[in-house]
Formats: C-alpha cells, sequence, structure tokens
C-alpha cells in the first residue's frame, strides 16, 4: 500500500512572549550592538529600543489599545522599523500601508481594517493621520515621550497583510505572536549561521510584503539589518553595488529580482554573499540551475502563502536538480489532499493542506471564508489552493493553482479583482480579465459602450496598485460565447496589434525594439508609454541594461523619467556606430 502524501516538521520548542520580546531580551543583552543601517545612519539595539518606547506611548495616547489596530503608512526610513516596534510595544496590531497605492485603494483598507490610529511620515497623507512623524525633526516630536517599556500585554494579533480578493476587494489575513515566534525560530534554527556572529542582512524587500519579516525576525534575533533604499533596490545594478560596499552576506528578493541581480554580478568577486533567500513566486530550471553552480553560496527557496505566516516550507536548492519547496518547516504539517480532503499516495498530485503553528488566525470581519479556507475539527488545516505533490525523495513539488490565483513580482493576485474594478466602470459592457505568458501579466479584453481604453487605463491607475494593473487593455466588439451563453474565456486569444502608419525614426526604432523585447510584444509606436504596455520597476533597470549594452546612456531614472520611444530615443547619441537595433525575442 502506498505511503499518504503526509510530512510533519521537527518538533520545537518556541520561545515564550512575542516578536517584540525577542528583540526588548536582545536590546537588554547588547544594547550598543549596531541593529538598523537605514539612510546612512546606524542605530544601535538600544537607541531603537527607546525610540520604539517613546513612539509607543505616542500610540498609545492616541488610541491604541492592546489589540487595536494601527496602520502605519511609511517612508522606507527608520521610522517605519520604529513603526512596526512600537506597535508591538503598545500591544497593537501593525497594519503596513504602502504610500504609493492609488487613494481609493488606501480607503479601501482603511475602511476595512477600521484602525485605532494612523500613522504616518508622509505628508499627503497626514490630514487623515492620527500621529504624524515629520522627516526632520521627528526626533524633538518624540522626545517629550516616556521612554520606559509600555506594560507587556497578553499576546494576540500581531500584524495584518491585505491581499488582493477575487470579489473585487482586498481581504486582510491576521497573523498571530505565536506564529511569528514560530517563523523565528525556524530562522533561527535553520538560518542563522552557528558560531559566526551577528550578519549584516540586506532588506530590499517591499514594507508591506509579509516577507518583510523574515528581516525583522533577524532583527532580534542579534543581526545588523541594512534597509535597502526604495531608488537602490529598483535598480539592479545600484543593489548589488549596494551590498558589495555594505558586505552583506545575507540577501533575499522573489525570484525575478533575484535573477537581475545575478545578471547585474551579484556572486562576481571576492564580496558576495553566502546566503541567498528566494520567496514570493516559482523558481524556473534556469534560475534553479544557476544558483545551484555557484560556489560557495547557499540558496533556499521558501514556499509559503500569507496564512502560513511567510513561509511553511523550503528547500536547499543543491538538495535536488529540480525546482522543489521543500519540506515542511517546524511545528508544521503538509498534505496533499484530494477532492474529500483526504491524503492522496505518495506521488499522486493534490491541494496542498498545511497545518500547526505557522497557521493566520483567520481572514479580518471575514468568519464565512475564514471557515471555508482554515478546515478540521481540532486541528485546523489551511487549504492553500496549490496544486503539489510529494516525490518520491521526501520532498514537495509546486505544480500550480486549483484556481487562477497568480503571482505578478511576489504580489499574489486575484485576477477577478481587476475585472471587478472593470465592471465597476461606467462604459464597460464586458470585462474579462486573466494571466498570460510564461511570466505572468495580467491582459483585460472589455467591450465598451462609451469611452476609450486610454480612459479605461486611467481610471484603473486611480483604483488598483501597480501589480494588479493590466498590462494590456484589448477592445472587443463583442466577447465569444459557449453554448450555455457565457463568456467562453478560452476562446479569448491576444490580438496580432498591427503599428499605426507613423513611421519611427532610426533612433526611435532602436528604443522600439528594445520596448518589444522586454515586454515580448509585437509593436510598439512613438508615444508607446513604457509602464503602460506593462513595465514595471524590475524590467524597467532591464531595459535601460538593453540600452546601455547597445551604446545608449540611459539609467533606471532616465526610463522612469523618458516613459515613451520617442523621448528615451533622444538619449541615443547623435553617431550610432556600433550601436544595433537588432534583438530576438527569446523565451
Amino acid at each position: 500500500m502506498n505511503e499518504p502524501s503526509v510530512l510533519h516538521g521537527v518538533t520545537r520548542r518556541l520561545p515564550r512572549g512575542t516578536w517584540c520580546d525577542l528583540f526588548q531580551r536582545q536590546a537588554r543583552r547588547t544594547p550598543a550592538r549596531r541593529a538598523l543601517v537605514a539612510d546612512q545612519v546606524a542605530w544601535t539595539f538600544g537607541e531603537l529600543d527607546l525610540w520604539g518606547n517613546r513612539l509607543a506611548h505616542a500610540l498609545r495616547a492616541a488610541g491604541a489599545a492592546p489589540g487595536t489596530v494601527v496602520a502605519c503608512a511609511m517612508t522606507r526610513s527608520v521610522r517605519a522599523v520604529l513603526g512596526v516596534l512600537a506597535t508591538a510595544k503598545a500591544g497593537a496590531v501593525h497594519l503596513p500601508i504602502d504610500p504609493a497605492l492609488p487613494a481609493a485603494r488606501v480607503d479601501a483598507i482603511l475602511g476595512d481594517a477600521r484602525p485605532a490610529v494612523v500613522l504616518t511620515d508622509v505628508a499627503g497623507l497626514a490630514p487623515r493621520a492620527d500621529v504624524v512623524l515629520s522627516d526632520e525633526d521627528w526626533k524633538a516630536e518624540l522626545a517629550g515621550q516616556d521612554g520606559r517599556r509600555p506594560p507587556r500585554c497578553v499576546p494576540g494579533p500581531a500584524y495584518i497583510i491585505y491581499t488582493s480578493g477575487s470579489t473585487g476587494l482586498p481581504k486582510g489575513v491576521v497573523v498571530g505572536h505565536r506564529s511569528l515566534v514560530n517563523l523565528y525560530g525556524e530562522l533561527a534554527a535553520g538560518f542563522f549561521p552557528a558560531g559566526r556572529g551577528p550578519q549584516r542582512v540586506a532588506h530590499g524587500l517591499p514594507l508591506s510584503f509579509d516577507a518583510s519579516w523574515n528581516p525583522l525576525s533577524w532583527l532580534a534575533g542579534g543581526h545588523e539589518l541594512h534597509l535597502v533604499p526604495d531608488l537602490v533596490r529598483a535598480d539592479p545594478e545600484s543593489y548589488v553595488d549596494f551590498v558589495r560596499e555594505h558586505r552583506l552576506p545575507v540577501v533575499e528578493a522573489v525570484p525575478a529580482q533575484m535573477s537581475a541581480l545575478l545578471d547585474s554580478g551579484l556572486l562576481d568577486g571576492r564580496s558576495r554573499p553566502r546566503l541567498l533567500l528566494m520567496g514570493g513566486e516559482a523558481i524556473g530550471q534556469d534560475l534553479w540551475t544557476r544558483l545551484r553552480q555557484a560556489d560557495g553560496v547557499t540558496a533556499v527557496n521558501l514556499y509559503g502563502p500569507t496564512e502560513g505566516t511567510v513561509f511553511t516550507t523550503a528547500c536547499r536548492l543543491d538538495e535536488r536538480e529540480t525546482p522543489s519547496i521543500g519540506r515542511p518547516i517546524g511545528n508544521t504539517t503538509a498534505r496533499i489532499v484530494d477532492e474529500e480532503l483526504r491524503p492522496v499516495p505518495r506521488g499522486e498530485p493534490g491541494e496542498l493542506l498545511i497545518s500547526g503553528s505557522c497557521l493566520a488566525l483567520g481572514y479580518l470581519g471575514l468568519p464565512e471564508l475564514t471557515a471555508d479556507r482554515f478546515v478540521g475539527a481540532g486541528e485546523r488545516r489551511y487549504r492553500t489552493g496549490d496544486r503539489c505533490r510529494l516525490a518520491v525523495d521526501g520532498r514537495l513539488e509546486w505544480l500550480g493553482r486549483l484556481d487562477d490565483q497568480v503571482k505578478i513580482r511576489g504580489h499574489r493576485v486575484e485576477p477577478g479583482e481587476a475585472e471587478h474594478a472593470l465592471l465597476a466602470m461606467p462604459g464597460v459592457r464586458q470585462a474579462v480579465v486573466r494571466a498570460e505568458g510564461a511570466e505572468p501579466r495580467l491582459v483585460a479584453y472589455v467591450v465598451l459602450d462609451t469611452g476609450t481604453v486610454a480612459r479605461v487605463r486611467e481610471r484603473l491607475r486611480e483604483t488598483l496598485p501597480a501589480y494588479l494593473m493590466p498590462s494590456t487593455v484589448i477592445p472587443l466588439d463583442e466577447m465569444p460565447l459557449g453554448p450555455n451563453g457565457k463568456i467562453d474565456r478560452a476562446a479569448l486569444a491576444p490580438l496580432d496589434v498591427a503599428p499605426r502608419a507613423g513611421v519611427l525614426t532610426p533612433t526611435q526604432e532602436l528604443v522600439a525594439a528594445a520596448f518589444r523585447v522586454q515586454l515580448e510584444i509585437p509593436a510598439v509606436e512613438a508615444d508607446s508609454d513604457f509602464f503602460a504596455l506593462g513595465g514595471h520597476s524590475l524590467s524597467a533597470a532591464a531595459l535601460a541594461a538593453r540600452l546601455r549594452a547597445r551604446g545608449v546612456p540611459c539609467s533606471l531614472r532616465d526610463v522612469l523619467l523618458r516613459r515613451t520611444v520617442a523621448q528615451l530615443a533622444e538619449l541615443v547619441p547623435t553617431r550610432t556606430e556600433g550601436v544595433t537595433s537588432s534583438w530576438t525575442i527569446t523565451t
């Protein structure tokens, strides 16, 4: 009889208390040790502890009682780290808000979470905030607050992360302190290097990602966190320079960004990272093989939904030749089950269920959805919706999704949310949004009664975050219908877009060729906007590198400021000897 597809992580005794308790113990032991480097300023554990206490008292005075929500809309600075720490010290629940989100998205999150306090250091959000820290004078603003630690609170919810929702609205995942401490325990046991002392760790992840708790856990473990500035982390070459300058042995990134960092020389030379962590999306075979072959580097694939507290399984790339999500972390069980939630025999595909100390508490204000996704009497098990298989070597293989959910640049995306946003617009009669391509991007198909595609895109930008924006909006006269009268999604096919009659100049054609290759699209025009066509910061950096390789002096900043073919073509040298626009699209 075949063995059932069930894997248990090691049973591990967890430290008592919360993530904040772990940090505070470290601050008591090593108050003078350097803890954080942000904006070229170093902060010790004692300093972070003191200013965290002061900010915690300010939050308490503004209404942040234990168990209430504090929304933190912070720039990428020491103040963002203090916001996390102070919220925990106050016994409140941390809700990160990306200040770059559209106002409508911020309104939706705040309306759903109903925070007791909004904390920000962003001038544009100050009118709706309860506690505002200025860029220059925040120390003076907090200097009068009590520097002693607030009274300790009973552990409960630690943070809320909002993810894409298929109903058209984002949903908040509530994670408890015990799950966060379990994450810390896994990192301490399996990733903190024994006998090497404090490590310098790059924090280049978005602050609104749940994965940002990984570097924060390194911080609580006594390691030195280096906050990578926004402009640096958006440009792979600048990021690599930052890693070398600060001599950072630990770097974590989503696979797409890690690949770009490798292309920019991350592992070249003597000063290079020893530990590379990747998560947020599937790793392809090419990247897997490339990192397996790298000398002196340990690379680890981290898998896990937000509901599993950052990551629930892990696999070192040197353990096998093909991609795998590995084995469960400590105090965690993974099961591959059939439609009746019964474990399937080893080697057969099924849905991955996870259980144990890693599980989130549920969805904020959504008891029915919580009951639907967190199942089981007694032991709670989360239905991931991921199709997996337990291989003969005892490691898990990820085979795809059972629904339409995709990962785009590490963000969990429900195409239905973008579809709902389209259908809510005046003038849109029908809309379908789906993921297409080897590196998934959203494509929208619309039937318009009034308005234009340009107006549709403009309205979407007012509503959706960048990762939920369709890279292409294709207008149709009518949707294809199946025999039952419903839209036949399988019959939708990308249109072959033919360029207008306008002729490109030689310099514009050089840039247009780079657009076509980078975005994998058939045609662009002089006024085509790179970001309107689906470009983002990582692909913009890659576009700049492509142009530099052809002799065009182009930086990431140039692409951000000169978004169209015609504008970037102005950078092409007048003498174009040795400059070529001959590219072929490879997949």
